[in-house]
């Protein structure tokens, strides 16, 4: 049969190589959102195995310190890159000059990771004494260096237009992260054998990107550089600005509370992520190519991919979030164990901010691919700020469902913001009839999902999974009567895959 190439006759096994044959034929932004998109699953995926297991066996004190572990992390490896990444992104993505650019950011790069690893040995240290307590200290100069070449190399492969290579070698390092925390924790070496996977996650991310590597060491001049250097600004000013957001609440939980309550928090607002995964893998699409479009003044292309972008990130987004408000405190009994159902108003609470998370986040990537990084950077900045000083507020009244409400009232902030600022570069619309039908078909599915709730006791997770799945089951089935280019365009997808496609649909 047309679409079904097997790999002999009658064996019924689908042949890898003609999966990729067929994913040639769709074309190049949703050939790449959709290996993102498969990516970003299995990354999850992964990773909530890791998180399942080890708050299990290890408990919260170790996943709350390991969360620490990611969030000095995150602001130490901003500081080796200095915005220099996301420069050489757009001026590659841009055609031009491209391994000029590339060198450009490696030697920079290489520098400030010098610099940044002589501060916290020298001025830092001393100042984490329970993190260097714990032993962790090496850890992290071992992961920026790993870091630091991972983000040079990734840069190349990213800015060259080989997202799905990219999105491959985060996959596999992920795995390798899991396996060997995995492994460590079982073995009994706690936070130092999760930061040991972390490290071997990126390694393994090196060794796979650096084939997709296209970009050589070129000579470079200062022209080079000053071309960079404003993009490189506003992408470091960004980006500190968003770590604070993002990892604010984090250490001020760790402050005001202990790791512990670092676990508690943390651990549901990764499986909230999950409401995240069509915008992450279509602004990772996204980006290079609304980037070229701006320098080709195709102003329409930009408006209808982005406003496409919405409505199918809304499409998983939305029941998810429905559903995960309906079975919360079951999802994280069963999940991470009953001492976590008392996250279950955090979790709430998180998975709302998902939706303002959504908004920002593609609104934003338009305007970073637009060259509009001063107001991307006023937005983190508020947004940080804001994040802030509600955290101070609400987490010595309320504990991590104060940390979980200030960080749903700055999304809310901050996406009200971006769609603001986009506003004044390019008007974006919204497809209503599309984002109607997602939300009426949310409404039959939470009615079920509360109906199912109320009428049958969830006291075993293989309940819990059969409920998920009639919700999602009655949820898409609603979908795509009401709305038949969704259907047509995801069936559409199916059959380039060569997979099968019920007609009762």
């Amino acid at each position: 049969m047309e679409g079904h190439i097997l790999s002999g006759p009658n064996t019924g096994v689908v042949d890898p190589r003609s999966i990729v044959r067929q994913m040639l034929g769709i074309d190049t932004v949703r050939r790449q959102a959709l290996i993102s998109l498969g990516t970003n699953v299995g990354v999850t995926l992964v990773g909530y195995l890791a998180t399942v297991y080890i708050a299990h066996v290890a408990g919260a004190e170790v996943l709350g310190a390991y969360y620490l572990f990611l969030a000095y992390y995150s602001l130490a490896i901003l500081g080796t890159d200095g915005g220099m990444g996301g420069a050489a992104v757009k001026k590659i993505s841009e055609g031009r000059d491209q391994d000029a650019y590339f060198s450009a950011q490696a030697a920079t790069r290489i520098i400030l990771l010098v610099v940044c690893t002589g501060l916290i040995v020298l001025l830092l240290s001393p100042f984490m004494r329970d993190f260097a307590g714990a032993g962790l200290i090496p850890w992290l100069l071992l992961a920026l260096a790993a870091g630091s070449i991972a983000g040079v190399i990734s840069t190349g492969v990213y800015g060259g237009g080989s997202v799905g290579a990219l999105q491959v070698s985060e996959l596999a390092g992920h795995i390798v992260r899991v396996m060997v925390q995995i492994a460590a924790v079982y073995a009994g070496f706690s936070i130092a054998g999760m930061a040991g996977g972390f490290v071997a996650g990126l390694c393994t991310a090196v060794a796979i990107n650096v084939r997709f590597l296209h970009f050589r060491p070129a000579a470079f001049g200062w022209r080079h550089l000053r071309a960079m250097v404003p993009y490189a600004a506003w992408g470091f000013l960004t980006g500190l600005s968003g770590i604070l957001a993002g990892y604010a609440d984090t250490v001020l939980v760790g402050y005001f509370l202990n790791s512990t309550e670092v676990g508690y928090y943390r651990a549901p607002m990764q499986l909230a992520t999950l409401a995240l995964f069509v915008s992450t893998s279509l602004s990772t699409s996204l980006f290079p190519k609304i980037s070229r479009w701006n320098e080709e003044h195709e102003e329409e292309s930009i408006r209808h991919a982005a406003g496409r972008a919405l409505s199918y990130s809304l499409v998983l987004a939305v029941p998810l979030i429905a559903g995960g408000l309906i079975l919360a405190e079951r999802l994280l009994f069963f999940l991470y164990g009953s001492p976590f159902v008392i996250a279950t108003s955090a979790f709430s609470l998180i998975l709302l901010s998902q939706a303002g998370m959504i908004l920002f986040s593609l609104d934003t990537m338009v305007l970073g691919a637009l060259g509009r990084p001063r107001p991307v950077f006023i937005l983190n900045a508020i947004s940080a700020a804001l994040l802030v000083l509600l955290e101070l507020i609400m987490i010595p009244l309320f504990g991590i469902t104060g940390a979980a409400l200030a960080l749903l009232i700055t999304c809310i902030v901050r996406a009200a913001g971006a769609r603001w600022a986009l506003s004044r570069s390019m008007y974006i619309g919204v497809e209503r009839r599309t984002i109607r039908n997602i939300l009426t078909a949310t409404v039959v599915m939470a009615a079920v999902l509360s109906a199912t709730r109320i009428l049958i006791p969830v006291f075993h997770v293989a309940v819990l999974i059969l409920i998920i799945g009639a919700g999602a089951l009655v949820y898409f089935l609603v979908l795509f009567r009401l709305d038949r280019e969704i259907h047509d365009e995801i069936s559409e997808l199916a059959k380039h895959l060569g997979i099968p496609w019920p007609s009762w649909l």
